[in-house]
């Protein structure tokens, strides 16, 4: 059933409304380009004592993690990361369709591989039970244990094979190791065999890196998550995975982490590095980063930075996302409509990038949307 326009949704809940608006002779408005948010959060109540429980005896071995926590503290246990009605609730009153699920950071980054597996198997089978329920609101990500990279591509394969996720999730470094080193790149065959992208969420910085960051609170999302992310994602480039993988898809959020704003210069000094060559690698690093990774705009709905990186690496590689439930849903999709886009760019944006990135079907709903 089509709901009311997105723009009516929006007024309604900044009045305090909790469902959709009345459609009355004056509200009704033709309704809007369907919605998909593709960097949401989520959890599930398991993953979270079992970080309580590493956390409780072991919190020396992630001290960016304990930083955030506080000393003796236990993970917050926010209802929107588990209850899939509450969100439903939110999404309705932000006017957001459909939500790609992550499964939140640290994720299973900070535990041992057999536990870590286990918890992403867990954690995967329960967002694939909330897609079967809520197959128009719903399309999760599957997580996977890096820490035994033969079995995180097999999990890969299985949740989307057998469950119908829809890419694979990592909270970046994994015991302070990224997925750069070739031990790790089963993962990425799977990947790229599954024709699924991957998606690289942040954390805060690594254990041999976060010293400078402690000092004024800046591990976090201020600052520290963007610097562990990108400087995941440029390692891959580096490394050569792109070269190996050509056809593999990588997933930044927060308009790519600030990488786009310095491809520039990115390519200048590495360039120079390499007496004005591309040294061990085929191409630029900037040539990577516009045919492998897509960027969402999870937390970062700012217009300005929006439009630059949709202009720097084309509409059709920048998607919409809301961070929930860290950031307002409601006033990410109201920062959108007052964005200056064509038809055909809100279209790409908001639902028709998600839908070929993440193989999503188009709405059955009418015309494009």
């Amino acid at each position: 059933m089509m709901r009311g326009s997105r723009r009516q949704v929006v007024l309604g809940a900044i009045a305090g409304a909790a469902i959709a608006p009345r459609l009355s002779a004056m509200a009704v408005q033709p309704p809007g380009p369907r919605v998909i948010a593709c960097e949401e959060g989520f959890s599930i109540p398991e993953l979270i004592d079992a970080v309580d429980a590493f956390m409780a005896t072991r919190a020396d071995k992630e001290p960016g993690l304990a930083s955030l926590i506080g000393p003796g503290g236990k993970f917050p246990r926010m209802p929107q990361l588990l209850d899939p009605k509450r969100r439903i609730a939110d999404m309705d009153a932000s006017g957001v369709d459909m939500q790609v699920l992550l499964l939140n950071s640290p994720g299973v980054q900070i535990f041992e591989a057999r536990q870590a597996g286990e918890l992403a198997a867990l954690a995967n089978d329960r967002a694939a039970e909330w897609k079967r329920q809520w197959p128009d609101r719903f399309a999760p990500l599957a997580a996977f244990a890096p820490q035994d990279p033969a079995a995180a591509a097999q999990e890969l394969e299985r949740a989307v094979t057998r469950l119908g996720l829809h890419g694979g999730i990592v909270n970046s470094s994994t015991h302070n190791r990224y997925l750069d080193a070739p031990e790790f790149w089963p993962i990425f065959e799977a990947a790229q065999a599954l024709g699924v992208p991957i998606y690289i969420h942040p954390r805060e910085p690594r254990t041999d890196m976060l010293e400078p960051y402690l000092e004024h609170n800046l591990q976090g999302a201020v600052w520290g998550y963007a610097a562990e992310t990108s400087l995941h994602a440029l390692s891959l480039i580096m490394a050569g995975v792109f070269d190996r993988f050509p056809d593999l898809t990588i997933v930044l959020g927060h308009n790519g982490e600030g990488i786009p704003f310095n491809l520039d210069r990115i390519d200048n000094r590495y360039m120079t590095m390499h007496g004005g060559g591309t040294g061990k690698l085929k191409m630029k690093p900037s040539e990577y980063f516009h045919r492998n990774f897509v960027v969402t705009t999870s937390g970062t709905n700012w217009s300005p930075a929006v439009r630059f990186c949709q202009d720097v690496l084309g509409p059709q590689r920048v998607l919409f996302a809301v961070d929930y439930p860290f950031e307002n849903g409601v006033e990410a999709v109201r920062a959108v409509d007052g964005m200056t886009m064509s038809d055909l760019e809100r279209g790409m944006f908001l639902h028709a990038n998600a839908e070929r990135v993440f193989n999503i079907p188009p709405s059955r709903t009418a015309s494009d949307w």
